[in-house]
Formats: C-alpha cells, structure tokens, sequence
C-alpha cells in the first residue's frame, strides 16, 4: 500500500443505480432542437463504496503533500488572456505557496515566471498590472519580459551568476484555450491537448467560448478547505436541503455524473432544468412553468409577474416551453440568433470539471467558470466565478469585466453584477462552514459519498492520491541532492 492509498481508491461494481423518474438522456431524446453530440457522451465509471478520511480536509500534512505534489505538476487555469493583451500586462497567479507571473513578452508570447527574485528570493510582483520589466524591490536586480537578467547592482560581486545560463527566470509551462491561460509547474508536465483532451473535443465542436466576454467575475475567500468548497458545487443531491425553493423547476436526483476512464481529468454533472424534482408529488406542466418564471424574474413572493405568465397545456413539455422563452428573451438581451440553440444549452446546468480545480459550464443559459484555490490553513480557500456572456451579433466586444474581491466576511451579495444568482451561492456558502467545523469531529471519521452521485468526489480524490504518490516516489534521493550546501562543492 502506498503512502496515501487508503481503501477507497479500490472501486467495486456499485453506482448503477439511478433515482426513479426521467434521465438526462430522457430529457435530451425530447428535445426540441438537434442536441450537441458531446451531451449524448456520457460514461458512468463507478469508483467504489468506502469512506474517504476526514483528515484530508482538515489535517495540514496532508495540506502539505497536496501543495508540494498536486499544485506543482497540474494544469491550472491562471488568467485570461483579455487579461494579457499588451507587452508588459501581468497577472500574478498564487496557489498553495507557489506564486507565478503570467506575462505576455515584448515578442508577444505568453510566459510564466516563477515569482521570486534569484538573488534572496523577494517575490517580484505582488499585484497584476503593466510593467516594462521585472525589478526586485529589494536589491534592484532586473529582468526584461522575456525572463532574461539585465541588471544586478554590483555585478562584480557575483561572478557565478552574471551571464550565466540559470540567470534567467525559471519558468513554468503555459497553455491558452478558448481564450483562457492555463500553467503547470512540472518540470515534464503531460501536454495540456492530452491532458484536457475530453474537455477540449466537447468544447471545440459544441461549446466554443472564444465568442465570449468576462461579463463579470469575483474572487471569495471561503472559511473551508477548497475541497469542500468544490464539492459543494459539483453534485445535485444537494438541492432537497440547500436549494428548496428551485424544486419545482430543477430535476436534481435525475442528474447526470460522468467519468470517462480514457480522459480521467475531465468529468461532467448535468442537472435538467424545466422538470420537477422527483422529491415532490406530481406537478402540472403551469406549475413548474410558474415556478421557473417566477425564479427567473426573482419575485419575492415566487408568483409570476404581470405579464409573464402563459398558459401551459396540460399535455405540455414544460422544458420546451420555459426553453422558447428564454431563446427569446436571450436572443434580445445579448444581441444574437440562438433560434437553432437546443433546449438542453439554454436551461441545464452542465457543469465540466478539469482536475483539480477548473470548472466551465457549457451551454447558452448557464455560462459560468469556477476555479478554485487552497486558503493559507487547511481551513480556507478562495474561489472564482466568472460569467461569459456572447459576443453582440453586430461584431462588438464589450469590455471585460475588473475583478471583485470578497473577505471571508462578505457574502456574495456585495459582488455587484452577480444578480440572483447570489441567493442560491450564498445558500451554498452558509453551509460550508458547518461542514468544516464537522469534519474535525471526533465521531465517525469518514466521509460517506453517495457511490453514484458524488462519484465524480470519489474520483478526485483517487486523482489526488495518484499525484502525491507520484512526487513521492520521485522524491527519494540522497541527503546530498536534497541539500547541495553539505556537499565540498557547496
């Protein structure tokens, strides 16, 4: 058994149970538009029935083995190049206790440079911006945006670093896809077209967002471990407790979780907007109608407003009803045709995970991106939501939005532009910290995932172990590679 290998890594034949009532594929098979291929994709992977341990939560060695083997050899999502548009724009991107500058060079190449000085190791940049170079505030040594060292302060007192080829700054690798930057601080990392290959073939041939603009974007600190956080946004069983007031209009147990074992960073959750919960007895076809209008005007008596309502035959798709108004409504607002859009683009929420912690939703309705981070403890995080709205028809390109920074005091309410979408967030924020606090109890000491449901947890966690694993095979090496200043050399 390795270092972090524990019995739930071992899957076994369970998770083929589904919640009575109609699939995604049963919502998709009515549909009134041709659906994209990559939603009739779907792959159920089961990955077995035990208890995670609590203390991958809560514990700070564990914290420490993801910081030094997870975040240094993955791909993560660091900017947007709207972000990096001339030479000299920057974004420092910091995760765990790593830190890199996201550059776009004077040739116009985007880099990323690791974000310490090589003299005494003071971070170089501290915020995003434009410079003509990278200046160390401490001792004044320089490097230009294409990493190379120009300028060290009483140069004749470093004869083994001037001039030499480790004088330059260290780099990361780099990717860009459908407009966002993406690094990995591996020294061989798997290439990004491999690595992401389900997401990037769904997205290329369904979802395509270069046509899109930032239309808002908030940076929250979170009192939990970015697992928590995660998790909380990556499953539908949740809805029931958290989320009662969207029921009448959100199919939550009937979601769809899909792992494909040939692409095992990428996993999806659908969850089918348009059709009741099975949790409830059964609707009429106005009824969840009203209640989807009702949610979408967010009235505060969940009543349809003047002049909204319609009236819904008995023998109605409610999906395809509230999918014609909002092709409609959608088509004025941003200023483009989606009369060929499907039903399934316009109403569910399909959300995509990149392991370990990039999240774009696809579809027309439901245009989100969440990323997330680790918090200084085990016990906090940080975690972005970002809009993308489509480009206007008329060829226009609105300018991106800034972004929004929250404490762990704010709620998502003071993130201006966030719309109603804040209710249902901040449902999700206030339970976090209760469940940070219960993860150090000293009852059960497992984590009990639902072996269909909360599948795609149970894979991340596997997909955690494999990295730590990994980097600590990779790390066994003599005293004097581990230390070179021991060495006579040295």
């Amino acid at each position: 058994m390795t270092a972090t290998e524990s019995e739930h890594v071992t899957p076994v034949e369970v998770g083929h149970a589904r919640s009575a009532g109609p699939s995604v594929q049963d919502f998709l098979a009515r549909d009134t538009r041709p659906v994209p291929a990559s939603m009739l994709d779907n792959s159920a992977a089961p990955q077995g029935a035990a208890d995670v341990p609590k203390s991958r939560y809560v514990d700070a060695r564990f914290a420490e083995l993801e910081n030094e083997y997870l975040w240094t050899s993955t791909w993560q999502m660091a900017c947007m190049e709207v972000d990096l548009e001339q030479p000299g724009d920057h974004v420092v991107y910091d995760v765990a206790d790593q830190s890199l500058i996201v550059v776009r060079t004077k040739a116009g190449e985007i880099k990323a440079y690791h974000n310490a000085c090589l003299h005494r190791g003071t971070k170089l940049r501290v915020d995003d911006g434009r410079v003509a170079s990278f200046r160390c505030p401490f001792h004044g040594w320089r490097w230009d945006l294409d990493g190379t060292l120009t300028e060290l302060p009483a140069e004749w007192d470093f004869p083994q670093v001037w001039e030499q080829p480790d004088s330059c700054l260290p780099e990361a690798a780099v990717a860009t896809w459908q407009g966002f930057v993406f690094v990995n601080m591996a020294e061989d990392p798997q290439p990004f077209d491999t690595y992401a290959d389900k997401l990037i073939e769904h997205f290329e041939r369904d979802f395509d967002m270069t046509g899109r603009y930032r239309a808002f974007w908030a940076t929250k600190e979170v009192p939990a471990n970015w697992k928590v956080c995660m998790e909380a946004f990556g499953e539908g069983y949740h809805v029931i407790a958290t989320h009662p007031q969207i029921l009448e209009f959100t199919a939550d147990e009937n979601s769809e979780y899909s792992i494909w074992p040939e692409s095992p960073h990428v996993t999806r959750f659908v969850n089918g907007f348009g059709a009741q919960s099975p949790h409830l007895s059964e609707l009429t076809p106005q009824q969840v109608v009203d209640a989807y209008l009702a949610f979408a005007a967010n009235s505060p008596k969940g009543k349809v407003p003047d002049g909204m309502r319609i009236d819904v035959p008995d023998d109605a798709n409610p999906r395809a009803v509230v999918a014609d108004i909002f092709r409609a409504a959608m088509s004025d607002r941003f200023g483009v045709d989606l009369s060929d859009r499907s039903d399934t683009e316009l109403l569910d929420a399909t959300l995509y995970h990149l392991f370990p912690a990039f999240a774009p939703w696809a579809g027309i309705g439901q245009s989100l991106v969440y990323r997330w981070r680790p918090g200084s403890t085990p016990d906090t995080c940080f975690m972005d939501v970002i809009r993308m709205a489509p480009n206007p028809d008329d060829g226009s390109v609105p300018e991106p939005a800034p972004q929004q920074r929250l404490t762990l005091e704010q709620r998502w309410h003071e993130a201006e532009g966030m719309g109603q979408l804040a209710d249902v967030f901040q449902q999700d924020m206030d339970n976090l910290p209760r469940v940070q606090a219960g993860l150090k109890s000293r009852g059960k000491r497992g984590v009990s995932f639902g072996v269909y449901q909360e599948t795609r947890m149970r894979m991340h966690h596997r997909m955690i172990d494999a990295y730590i694993d990994a980097g600590l095979a990779r790390d066994v090496r003599s005293a004097d590679e581990l230390d070179p200043w021991r060495t006579p050399a040295g």
